[in-house]
Order: C-alpha cells, then sequence, then structure tokens
C-alpha cells in the first residue's frame, strides 16, 4: 500500500492527493475551497458560503473580530473636568473625516452650564450654545481633532466650557459618515437655496443656525413634523421648549433628498455664516441611526426600531416639552428612569421616568394622544456571524463571533461534497 498513491482513508483527508496547502481567499463572504485548505478573513464578515469541495477535505477559518460600523461613527464618553490639558480618546477620526462634539454639563452640586457645539467644519475652540440664540464663541475647549478623538485646552475653565475643574461631563461625538450623519457650512447668498450633503440617504433630521450673529435660533427640520406630510412646513427650535409650527421660511416646505437639502431665506442670509448637522434616516436592517415618530397610544406602548438604541433624544412636537437626552453610558436601560439631559437647557442631569430601553426600541408610558418625535442610534456589539445551514456543531452550538480585536480559529470538515460540515471552534482568543 505504501506505493498506491491513490489510497484514501475512509472520512479523512485524501492521502496523495492534492492538499491544497496554498492560503485560500474570501471573496463577497464565499470561502473557494478549490483556492487552499487555510482562510483568513479579516474584512468582519458576518455571513459565509462555502463553495468548490473535494468529496473529502477539511480547512481552517481564521477570523479577526470587528468593530461594529457604529462604534467607528459614534461615541459617548464621561470624563472629570480638571483644567488642565486633557485627550479624549474613543477611536473616532475627526481629524481624518470630521464630525460634531455635543458636551453637556452633568454636575448638578456645581450649578448650570450651558451645551456646547464644537465641529470640525468652523474648527477648534469655537463654541456654540444650543440653549440660547447666540452667535459662535471663540474660547478655550476642544483646541484640536486628532484620529483617534480630540484633545481640551488646558485653560478652559470657565464654569460655561468643557474642563471645568470638579464638574462632570459627557461628550457626544458625532463622525461625518455616508448613512448616518453630515456637517454642512454655508456662506449664504439670500432667498432660497439647494444644498448638496454627504448622507447617502434622505436625512431624517437637520438641525442649523447661523452662527456669526446673536438672536437667531437653532431651527429643527424633522420627517415626521406635520404628521409625517411631506413637504413638511412645521419645524422645531432645538434652544426651545416650544411644539412644532410653521416654519417655511427656513426649510422652503421642501423635503430633503439623499444627495440635497434646501432652505429658505432665513437659513441663507446673505452673507451669513450657517453650519448644519444632518443626522440620516436609515430603513435598513444593518441602520446605524434612525428618525421617526409616534403618537402615544396606552398607558404603554413600545416603539419598534428593529434594534436596541445605545443614545435618544425625545422631543414632544404637539405641545411644549424638553429635547430629553439619554444614553446607555449614563444609564439608558431597562431601567424606567433614565439618566436624562435637556438639549435646550443648561440644567444639569435627571430623570425623565417614562422611557425604557428595549431589545427592539424602547417603550414610552406618556399619557395617550401626545405626538413626539425622536432619534435613536444603535447600540455597538460584535457582529454575529451567519454560517451555512450544512454546518454541524458540537451538541448543536454555534459558537458566538470573535470579539473586537479578538482572532478565533474554526475547522470544518466534510466528507460528502459539501452536502454537510463538521464544524469546530479549534482556537479561542489566538491573539
Amino acid at each position: 500500500m505504501a506505493n498506491d498513491k491513490n489510497f484514501k482513508v475512509k472520512n479523512a483527508l485524501e492521502i496523495g492527493g492534492s492538499m491544497k496547502t496554498s492560503l485560500g481567499t474570501v471573496t463577497s463572504s464565499n470561502i473557494d475551497l478549490s483556492t487552499g485548505n487555510y482562510f483568513k478573513d479579516t474584512t468582519n464578515t458576518t455571513t459565509y458560503t462555502i463553495s468548490n469541495p473535494s468529496p473529502v477535505q477539511s480547512f481552517n477559518l481564521e477570523l479577526t473580530g470587528g468593530t461594529a460600523d457604529v462604534a467607528n461613527n459614534f461615541n459617548t464618553t464621561i470624563y472629570a473636568g480638571s483644567n488642565s490639558a486633557k485627550t479624549i480618546t474613543n477611536n473616532i477620526n475627526l481629524a481624518g473625516d470630521g464630525g460634531l462634539v455635543w458636551t453637556k454639563w452633568r454636575s448638578s452640586a456645581l450649578g448650570s452650564a450651558p451645551p456646547i457645539f464644537t465641529d470640525t467644519e468652523r474648527g477648534v475652540n469655537k463654541n456654540l450654545k444650543s440653549n440660547t440664540s447666540d452667535g459662535e464663541e471663540s474660547t478655550n475647549s476642544i483646541d484640536s481633532f486628532t484620529s483617534t478623538g480630540y484633545t481640551i485646552d488646558a485653560g478652559d475653565g470657565p464654569q460655561g466650557g468643557t474642563n471645568y475643574n470638579g464638574a462632570n461631563y459627557v461628550s457626544w461625538t458625532f463622525k461625518k459618515a455616508s448613512k448616518f450623519f453630515d456637517v454642512v457650512k454655508i456662506t449664504g447668498t439670500g432667498g432660497s437655496r439647494v444644498i448638496d450633503h454627504n448622507l447617502g440617504v434622505a436625512p431624517g433630521m437637520i438641525i442649523g443656525t447661523r452662527y456669526d450673529a446673536n438672536g437667531e435660533h437653532w431651527h429643527v427640520y424633522h420627517r415626521s413634523l406635520d404628521d409625517g406630510n411631506q413637504p413638511a412646513t412645521h419645524a422645531l427650535r432645538l434652544n426651545s421648549t416650544a411644539a412644532e409650527g410653521d416654519e417655511s421660511s427656513y426649510w422652503n416646505d421642501t423635503e430633503p433628498t439623499s444627495t440635497q437639502f434646501t432652505v429658505g431665506n432665513n437659513q441663507n442670509h446673505n452673507g451669513g455664516s450657517h453650519i448644519f448637522y444632518l443626522f440620516a434616516h436609515d430603513t435598513a436592517s444593518s441602520s446605524q441611526i434612525y428618525c421617526d415618530g409616534y403618537t402615544k397610544t396606552g398607558s404603554s406602548q413600545d416603539i419598534n426600531i428593529g434594534w436596541s438604541p445605545q443614545w435618544l433624544m425625545l422631543k414632544r412636537r404637539d405641545s411644549t416639552g424638553s429635547w430629553y437626552v439619554m444614553d446607555t453610558t449614563r444609564g439608558f436601560t431597562t431601567d424606567s428612569n433614565p439618566v436624562t439631559l435637556k438639549a435646550e437647557s443648561s440644567d444639569a442631569e435627571g430623570g425623565l421616568g417614562n422611557v425604557t430601553r428595549t431589545s427592539t426600541g424602547f417603550n414610552v408610558t406618556s399619557n395617550s394622544g401626545q405626538k413626539w418625535v425622536y432619534v435613536a442610534i444603535r447600540e455597538a456589539g460584535d457582529p454575529a456571524i451567519t454560517w451555512p445551514a450544512t454546518v454541524k456543531w458540537p451538541a448543536g452550538i454555534t459558537p458566538t463571533a470573535p470579539g473586537i480585536g479578538e482572532t478565533d480559529l474554526y475547522t470544518f470538515t466534510t466528507d460528502d461534497s459539501g452536502s454537510s460540515y463538521y464544524g469546530y471552534l479549534s482556537g479561542d482568543n489566538l491573539s
């Protein structure tokens, strides 16, 4: 038998045949077994297929877990002020991709301080306050945007800033990214105007203001205002608790598209400097952000997004009410009393008391008949893997996907030309 080069062992690898020991390729989530017996995939594929197996073949697949897209585009950071230079590392590439940092004072014992907006389009140490109609202030705050976050100036000591000694802060970082968020700055030309954006989908909410003069409100377009009628003629104000009202001179009664939005003269003052923050509305199952509205019915109501949010901003639109902001970092859980902050207020943290997070969205217990709008950002997590139905795992238990930055090794064997495979987690956290 030693001279029989075609000898085969049943239910094992072919001996004497082609062992395909070269490194194979994973292309468009397909593992092509005609190219090798060992495969590496660091592209964070979540659904695999297997093709071109030999009658009997084993192969290995090495996977390195990646970060869910939303973690590259959004982050919540809490920190203590120190009045000394501070580096915030949130792994958001603001220097390369641009975006917005929204910082809010949390400390009730030290009084109150305004919410601060700093973005890469206007530049560092240039602050806008969402609780006032004041123009831009050039003062110490964020003094650089980096590839992993941003830095705060050592001299940022005033109570109204972002680094007051002993105060507690939260910052929400939004990166400019397709189907997520965009920042657009213009110099006004007067009259109505069509403006380009880079979301790739229609925005669900746009916040805009003139920042080179005092007295200009923060005007908000939301797709669910005016009972969802399009083009919507109603708007809200971020710096106000007021209900929605007719503000056609701001959004020109024109529905935004996947590439453009339209403003009226009051968002396009001739020679004025205007800034716009665009929040995408993505209905795909893989979406990172969702903008919608609801009318409250009954004593308890589930709002179904299709996934669990890590950040949620709510505003009642049919009556006065605050812009409530909650996030999982500060306690937005299944608890019925999440810790909230208000976009239009300098108040410290407080409770809302009628919102709970669920696995598919959130639950509300506000009074029946109330009309609300919201923006939700998806919870970040390790992507799950969908294996072919032909793969059989020990005891029928599918192993979990590798964690972020973790490398796992999987071994698969077929003895029936790929009609079925036996899968094993043969190496856990090899990184």
